[in-house]
C-alpha cells in the first residue's frame, strides 16, 4: 500500500539528543521526482510516498551525503531548517547514522570515491592522520550522493567501526586503516554491478592497462609498484573493475607494501620510510602508498595479462597462456556479485582477452621481472 503524507508537520524531539552531533543520512534507496509542481519523494524500504513541500524538497540532496545536526538544527543552516529535518524524520526519510548498537555523535566526515560506490565515513572526533595518509588521495568533496555509510569511534587507544546499521568491529590503532580499508571493501562488493578482479592495474606509457594477476605470495603487490618506476604508473594493486567493453579500471586503494618488500624497492624508499605501519587482521604488517587517483580510475584497453608465478629460476621467462586457461585463471580471481559468471560478463572478459597478450611471468629477482616487462610491453600488444 502506497501511503501519501504531507512534509510539513514538525516531530517531537527524540530523547538524548539535546547536546550530541549527529550525521542525518537516508534511511534507504529514495527517489525524489517532480510531477508538475509537486515533489514526490519514494522511499524504497518503507515502499511509502510522501509529497515534499518545496523547502524540504530543495534541502533533501544534501542528505544524500549527510547533514550534520544538534537536535533538529542542522550545524550549517543554509542547507535546510530545524522544521525540514523535523519532517524528514516524521516520514522515516533519514535518521542518524549509527552501528547496531545505536547512534553515535559525529564530528567529521570523510567523502571517499572508490570509482565503483561512493563512501562517506563518519569519524566522532577528528580524523586521525593515519587514515587522512591512506586515503587522502580518494577524497572528494561532500554534497554528493554516496552508497555506503561507516561509523568510526574512538575508545582510548582503540577504534570501533561499523557500516551503518551492522555490528562494530574493534581494532587497534594499528588496525586502524586495514580494517577500514576491508569495510570499504565490503561497500564496493555490495554495489558493484560489473566484474571485479582480483588483479593490480598498471598503466604503460602507450596506455594501454597491464593486469597482474597472483595469488597470495606471487608478488603481485610489490612489482605492481616497481613497475610505476619502469615506464608504468601504477593505478591500483588490488581490485580491477572490469568494464562491458573489456576495458579496465582500478579501484584507487594505495598500493599494500608487507615488511618483505620495503627494502626491495630502490627507488621508493623515501616514501616507503615516511608512510605508517599498520597490522593487517591476518597479523601482516604492511605500509601503504598513495596511486594516482586520475590514472586508477580512467578505463583503459588491456593490452597485457601476466600470470605471477614466483619461483627460483636465474632470470625472468615469459610462457603463453591459452585464452581457456587465461579466463578460468581470471573468474577464479573474480566477484561478480552472483553466484553464477552472466553472459554480459563473459562478454566482458571475452573482449579484454581477445586484445591482449596472455601469458605467465616465472621470476625470482624484482628488478629484473620489473625490467623484463618493460621490454616486453615495447613490442606491438599482440598475442605470442
Amino acid at each position: 500500500m502506497v501511503s501519501l503524507s504531507r512534509c510539513c508537520l514538525p516531530v517531537s524531539r527524540k530523547k538524548g539528543f539535546s547536546i550530541l552531533t549527529h550525521l542525518l543520512i537516508p534511511t534507504g534507496p529514495s527517489q525524489l521526482e517532480w510531477i508538475g509542481d509537486a515533489a514526490y519523494l519514494f522511499l524504497e524500504d518503507e515502499q511509502s510516498l510522501s509529497v515534499l513541500n518545496a523547502e524540504a524538497a530543495q534541502a533533501w540532496p544534501q542528505f544524500q551525503t549527510g547533514v550534520l545536526c544538534k537536535d533538529d538544527t542542522p550545524c550549517d543552516a543554509s542547507i535546510c531548517t530545524p522544521s525540514v529535518v523535523a519532517s524528514l524524520k516524521s516520514i522515516g526519510a533519514i535518521e542518524p547514522l549509527s552501528s547496531q548498537e545505536g547512534a553515535v555523535p559525529i564530528k567529521e566526515t570523510l567523502l571517499v570515491d572508490t570509482g565503483v560506490s561512493k563512501v562517506l565515513i563518519g569519524f566522532d572526533s577528528n580524523v586521525p592522520d593515519s587514515v587522512m595518509a591512506a586515503f587522502s588521495h580518494m577524497a572528494i568533496p561532500a554534497g554528493t550522493a554516496c552508497d555506503a555509510y561507516v561509523l568510526v569511534q574512538r575508545l582510548s587507544d582503540q577504534a570501533r567501526i561499523a557500516s551503518q546499521g551492522e555490528p562494530p568491529v574493534t581494532v587497534g590503532d594499528d588496525m586502524l586503516v586495514p580494517q577500514l580499508k576491508l569495510t570499504i571493501t565490503e561497500a564496493i562488493l555490495d554495489h558493484a554491478d560489473q566484474l571485479l578482479l582480483h588483479a593490480a592495474v598498471a598503466v604503460h606509457d602507450s596506455g594501454y592497462a597491464m593486469l597482474l594477476v597472483g595469488g597470495p605470495g606471487a608478488g603481485k603487490s610489490t612489482l605492481a609498484t616497481a613497475l610505476d618506476t619502469a615506464g608504468f604508473t601504477l593505478a591500483g594493486d588490488d581490485i580491477a573493475v572490469l568494464k562491458n567493453d573489456g576495458s579496465v579500471f582500478a579501484i584507487p586503494f594505495p598500493s599494500t607494501l608487507k615488511t618483505g618488500a620495503w627494502e626491495l624497492l630502490d627507488a621508493k624508499q623515501d616514501e616507503i620510510s615516511e608512510a605508517d605501519t599498520h597490522l593487517r587482521p591476518d597479523g601482516q604488517y604492511v605500509r601503504y602508498l598513495a596511486v594516482d587517483t586520475e590514472t586508477a580510475l580512467t578505463p583503459r584497453p588491456v593490452g597485457w595479462i601476466v600470470f605471477l608465478d614466483r619461483q627460483s629460476v636465474e632470470s625472468p621467462t615469459f610462457s603463453p597462456q591459452p585464452v581457456p586457461q587465461t579466463i578460468s585463471g581470471l573468474i577464479s580471481q573474480a566477484w561478480s556479485g552472483t553466484s553464477n559468471l552472466t553472459t554480459e560478463e563473459f562478454g566482458a572478459l571475452a573482449a579484454c582477452v581477445n586484445d591482449a597478450s596472455c601469458f605467465q611471468l616465472r621470476y625470482s629477482n624484482l628488478t629484473m621481472a620489473a625490467a623484463a616487462l618493460r621490454n616486453f610491453c615495447t613490442e606491438p600488444v599482440r598475442d605470442i
